[in-house]
């Protein structure tokens, strides 16, 4: 049965036909009926807009919130002639969900109406709080007020509240909607309209009020418009010219004079504040304590046991963490897995121990903490890598099948490996290849042994034949060492893996000029980083590897009135005064981190106390167009054709037998001609 044209809705969509004739009247009839269930809204809606009909073409923030709703739906729809309203009071077209002085306004000029002299900081903001002596509070000091808060029924911390729920009292963390099963996403989340038969989660909702960007067109929640009354979504709509750097960023802050962004609202004068325990003007972590005075107090928060004490055993794990930087410490136990690693130390027995570190976790909390507390003298230093291959032994051993050969390769992988790996960590670090190539033997030892109990066959019982079957399905196989060991101890007889080829391939670069044009550009090209042309360069000129740049310290640089020195081997090199310059530039910043206990890495890695990963700066200088293999072959070749192999190895640190091989392959006689005068002398 059609409704009579008399009804508010079709009234309302007879006036906006006036001013757009194309709109479909039954449509907009239909909206009206759908965002105004009760007809006596409709009526006064459709009188209001009888009375001013300009509430749809900017003048609609003399009408009721009602109107205005119905008018940013009709913008919403692109229902030509319809205009979104602007705030009459800082004249932004913005949500108007406010009133003030009879007309409709934004929330910020409905603050700023609303704002009071706060009785702690003085500042004219919106009130949120009162104490019990009538004084009025601003957010933040109402959130520091003591005796605005109560012990929440969930947590049982003391904080202010955020609900009540007859006599419960939560805090904002427990004050959640009740859980139920998302109609939408069917999954058990705290759900609003959770009374009704389709309750909602957060998610679902925030996608059920989704609209396209104007400007970067993702479906998103409407966070303002503009001018033209076009949807944004929070991150476009908070994009503007910074006042600071005067580029086009997210603003974090708008002021009087304009927006700043994030790096220049931190650096910025308006970040600055006053701390009440230190005096210190700078950035603050909470109100009215700055970042180091708020450091302590999160440590110790932290390590507090449940008496409400630091145990003695850990009171030097606390001054050890507060030692550390304090912005980069509040970042760190930022992180909920960091504070469970804490809390687990805090409540633990005895002193701390490698052993104890060993079983909380996560693995990467746990390896700061310990380099922390190795720099500080709490814990002893050890060799990690040597830990780590300890571990991947113990699993490789486990993984085989038969007790007897699993007996075989514990021998193995204890006296051929580990023992020797063991005393040369008694004397340096090991590096990441020593330890890759004992986890790879042992890995293809493992597999081996498998590969055997699978076929009914034992280590004792293998033949050549079952080796050649073996070696079919792995001819690349690092089996050979345990192998060559388990005949040599009486494990095995008359079986053999053939050594594999591993005649080097010296390959250079095509082109003689090309390694010296790449010299060139590291040394000239300021927008390369420095850490990155100093690596290139020693790479070019002295082929070093990247495993043994990455080991680099500031040890190893000797300064002296008019040069510098890199000490790679025996015998200290002196650099070109431009290479010298651009190392002299990694010192300041290493040194200036480091106690005189700590190693300072010429390439450290984000990692605390550690050095960068070979194979990231190989990526960086592949990035740059930089071959690390051609470029070391290249220049080992070059320099292996002037000097004698003897020199070479005092420089470069490489061994005398691969020294003289290179100074063989480049055609070097000299060595050759040596042994000659030698020989010619014994005879005479």
């Amino acid at each position: 049965m059609t409704r009579p044209v008399s009804s508010p809705e079709h009234i309302v969509a007879a006036i906006i036909s006036r001013l757009n004739p194309a709109v479909d009247q039954g449509e907009v009839a239909a909206l009206v009926q759908k965002m105004i269930p009760y007809q006596r809204n409709r009526n006064k809606v459709a009188s209001q807009l009888a009375e001013r009909p300009d509430l749809l073409t900017g003048a609609g923030a003399h009408g009721s919130a009602t109107v205005v709703a119905l008018i940013a739906e009709l913008c919403a729809r692109d229902v030509a002639g319809v205009v979104a309203p602007a705030c009459p009071y800082c004249d932004r077209v913005v949500r108007l969900s406010h009133g003030r002085d009879g007309l409709r306004c934004c929330k910020s000029c409905w603050n700023n109406a609303h704002t009071k002299p706060c009785a702690r900081c003085g500042k004219a903001a919106t009130m949120v709080r009162r104490t019990d002596n009538g004084e009025s509070l601003c957010g933040q000091f109402a959130r520091a007020e003591p005796s605005l808060h109560e012990e929440c029924s969930g947590c049982g911390q003391f904080s202010l509240p955020a609900r009540r729920d007859g006599s419960s009292v939560l805090c904002k963390n427990w004050a959640q909607p009740p859980t139920a099963i998302c109609s939408s996403c069917k999954q058990s989340k705290p759900c609003l309209h959770t009374d009704t038969a389709s309750p909602r989660c957060k998610n679902c909702s925030d996608k059920l009020r989704a609209t396209p960007c104007s400007d970067c067109g993702r479906k998103r929640v409407v966070s303002r418009r503009t001018s033209d009354a076009k949807p944004l979504c929070k991150e476009c709509g908070s994009m503007g010219t910074c006042t600071g750097c005067q580029r086009v960023r997210p603003l974090r802050i708008r002021t009087d004079v304009g927006g700043l962004c994030q790096t220049c609202y931190k650096h910025g004068p308006a970040a600055q504040h006053v701390c009440e325990r230190c005096g210190a003007v700078g950035s603050q972590h909470r109100i009215g304590i700055c970042v180091a005075c708020a450091w302590p107090d999160a440590v110790r928060n932290l390590l507090t046991g449940p008496d409400g004490t630091v145990r003695p055993e850990i009171q030097a794990v606390e001054g050890a963490l507060t030692a550390t930087d304090a912005a980069t410490g509040l970042n760190w136990v930022a992180r909920t897995r960091t504070q469970r690693m804490l809390s687990a130390l805090a409540v633990a027995s005895g002193p701390v121990t490698h052993a104890q570190l060993d079983e909380l976790t996560p693995a990467t909390a746990v390896t700061r903490l310990r380099t922390i507390l190795v720099d500080a003298g709490v814990l002893s230093a050890r060799d990690e890598r040597l830990v780590s291959l300890e571990r991947s032994t113990a699993r490789r051993i486990g993984r085989v099948k038969d007790p007897t050969s699993r007996k075989i390769l514990r021998n193995f992988a204890s006296w051929h490996h580990l023992r020797r790996l063991r005393a040369i960590a008694s004397r340096q670090r090991l590096t990441h290849e020593q330890v890759t190539y004992a986890v790879n033997s042992l890995t293809a030892a493992a597999n081996l042994l498998n590969w055997l109990h699978d076929r009914g066959r034992s280590l004792a019982a293998c033949n050549q034949a079952d080796i050649d079957d073996w070696l079919t399905n792995d001819s690349f196989s690092r089996s050979r060492g345990f192998v060559t060991w388990a005949v040599s101890r009486g494990h095995a007889r008359g079986i053999e893996v053939p050594r594999l080829s591993n005649e080097p391939v010296r390959e250079v670069f095509a082109d003689h000029d090309e390694r010296w044009s790449l010299v060139r550009r590291l040394l000239n090209d300021d927008t390369i980083a420095t850490s990155d042309r100093v690596a290139g360069l020693l790479v070019l000129l002295y082929g070093q590897r990247a495993v043994r740049i990455t080991q680099l310290t500031t040890e190893h640089v000797i300064i002296n009135q008019d040069s510098v020195e890199l000490l790679l081997a025996d015998t200290p090199i002196s650099l070109p005064p431009m290479v010298g310059e651009l190392v002299l530039q990694l010192l300041p910043d290493r040194r200036s981190v480091t106690t005189p206990d700590q190693e300072a890495w010429l390439y450290p890695a984000k990692r605390l106390g550690q050095p960068l990963s070979p194979r990231d700066l190989l990526g960086r200088l592949r990035a740059l167009g930089i071959s690390p293999t051609l470029g070391r072959n290249t220049a080992l070749m070059e320099m292996a054709a002037e000097m004698p192999a003897a020199v070479i190895a005092r420089m470069l640190g490489i061994s005398l037998d691969r020294a003289t091989r290179w100074t063989q392959d480049a055609g070097n006689t000299r060595p050759g001609y040596a042994a000659e005068l030698t020989r010619r002398a014994t005879l005479n």
